[in-house]
């Protein structure tokens, strides 16, 4: 299935060079380029369970899961606080805190606005209280405020930003009857940053994927299905605002959620997830390393080796030629939470 008319350089491979902290990322047809892995400065905290953008050439951090001596779950808590990472001075600083916690905020921007949507709040003994609230900030040095409200609470859900509209796919809401978090496959757009519209909803309901943009198309990849019968997904489909239609693409070659995703020389690398163990128990899963790259001109995957370290819940960006993945945990759950920044560059 060809999706885009642009041809794109076709990656290589991933290779361990042993006895340092780097691995090589050799990509070729008539442009032969090298990337390696390095580590960048840590966050100020560790953090899990983000959805990190970039917004005027920075990238934001925020509204996650933070260790906590009075915390909610497992030794987290949400978080108020904010990051900003600049990539020409390789470091980190603080940004206006948020109005209120949050863990699992979905951040995304466009030219004129950042945006913290949705998420959960939560208190202990409640820490998944699913919120339909909207910050947003209209310079990277202004004040958080309110933005238009979703039309139902979301959390976990993707989020992307299509020539100027926001995009919200998928995820949980609060069923109503049954007074319990349940997977939707609503999609919502805000246009002209003040109205939500309703879109075509994605094929299946799920929460925890991962989506990216590529030539104006929205992709949306893996996750899980929660329930008694907890089950992670492959499943991946492409979604054309033109038309309002989705498009079912090649699944990822393993089924994964908390997964993250990015484009990088016009392919969709994923990276990391988790899978839960037996009966949905999460004590018992593990966490993944793996690189995974979308040939959009093929509709094909292929493994690109391993990151240096397991993540899940974390945040992938890329700025300029250079893929960023920051925070997460390194083992399944809310454990291992990590402050890294793991940077992917030539």
């Amino acid at each position: 299935m060809k999706i885009t008319r642009r041809k794109f350089i076709t990656y290589l491979g991933i290779t361990p060079i042993l006895g340092t902290n780097y691995i090589s990322f050799s990509q070729a047809l008539s442009m032969p380029l090298n990337y390696a892995w390095s580590a960048g400065p840590e966050l100020g905290i560790p953090i899990q369970e983000i959805y990190p953008t970039v917004f005027g050439g920075e990238i934001f951090v925020g509204g996650g899961f933070v260790p906590d001596v009075n915390a909610i779950f497992y030794g987290l808590s949400p978080t108020t606080k904010i990051f900003i990472y600049n990539p020409i001075t390789q470091n980190w600083r603080t940004g206006s805190t948020l109005p209120e916690a949050r863990h699992h905020l979905g951040m995304v921007s466009n030219s004129k606005y950042l945006y913290g949507i949705g998420g959960f709040y939560g208190a202990k003994g409640n820490a998944w209280q699913i919120k339909e609230t909207v910050f947003r900030l209209t310079t990277k040095n202004s004040e958080w405020v309110a933005g238009p409200s979703l039309p139902i609470p979301m959390a976990e859900s993707t989020y992307a930003s299509i020539r100027e509209n926001i995009h919200v796919v998928g995820g949980k809401t609060l069923d109503l009857n049954s007074n319990k978090n349940v997977d939707v496959a609503n999609h919502f757009m805000l246009v002209d940053n003040e109205k939500w519209e309703t879109a075509a909803p994605s094929s299946v309901s799920r929460n925890s994927a991962a989506s990216a943009v590529l030539n104006e198309k929205l992709f949306v990849i893996g996750g899980r299905k929660s329930g008694k019968l907890s089950k992670n997904l492959g499943h991946a489909e492409v979604y054309n605002e033109n038309t309002d239609k989705w498009e079912s693409i090649a699944p990822l070659p393993v089924s994964l959620a908390g997964i993250a995703a990015t484009v990088l020389n016009g392919k969709i690398v994923v990276t990391g997830g988790e899978a839960f163990g037996p009966n949905g128990n999460w004590k018992t899963g593990r966490a993944s390393q793996q690189v995974w790259c979308y040939d959009p001109i093929r509709d094909s995957w292929k493994r690109e080796g391993d990151m240096p370290e397991a993540r899940h819940g974390h945040g992938s960006v890329t700025i300029d030629d250079a893929m960023y993945i920051i925070g997460g945990g390194s083992k399944v759950g809310p454990q291992g939470t990590v402050a890294s920044l793991l940077v992917l560059k030539k």
